[in-house]
């Protein structure tokens, strides 16, 4: 039996729509959920930069950095600002810390994660790739907090223009 012409336009607009999801089905999951031009960063290892950031800053009554996404201010500030050795060496340190710490970082209580985080405190001169990679990821953190919105508007008010105009005080001469 033939098909009439609502018949075909249906099926057409069935094909075509699947067509046009098929691309979001493929995607893969395992990406950052940040886009990133430089840097190839697993899901797993975002979640674990995010504990990491919620670690040096966490969540108390006021917001952590997780709660902030220090996390990834500090993967677009290596990706967007960084040299290609600089990201090299973040990415070898990632991989270095991801090795020492484990992969339950995450699951464990902070004192837990401090007592991990503690030799690499100690190591002023961050010779290892692990100790630089916290150094890089404490400071960005650091600096992403900050300059939060939340910080900039609640804890320390920021002032666009120093001080205030008084047109109408008198000016004395020196």
């Amino acid at each position: 039996m033939p098909l009439t012409r609502r018949q075909a336009l249906r099926q057409f607009l069935f094909v075509s729509a699947g067509v046009a999801l098929i691309p979001s089905c493929m995607e893969d999951r395992s990406k950052s959920s940040i886009l990133l031009k430089n840097l190839q960063i697993s899901t797993d290892q975002e979640k674990l930069l995010a504990e990491l950031a919620e670690t040096i800053i966490p969540k108390t009554s006021s917001p952590g950095a997780k709660d902030l996404s220090a996390h990834l201010f500090a993967l677009k500030m290596i990706d967007d600002c960084r040299s290609k050795e600089d990201q090299d060496r973040f990415i070898e340190g990632l991989k270095a810390f991801e090795k020492m710490a484990g992969k339950d970082f995450a699951r464990q209580s902070m004192q837990e994660r401090a007592k991990i985080l503690e030799p690499l405190e100690k190591d002023k001169d961050a010779k290892e790739p692990a100790a630089a990679f916290y150094r890089t990821m404490k400071r960005l953190t650091i600096q992403a907090y900050t300059s939060s919105e939340y910080f900039l508007t609640k804890v320390q008010v920021y002032e666009m223009v120093p001080g205030r105009y008084h047109g109408c005080v008198p000016v004395k001469a020196s």
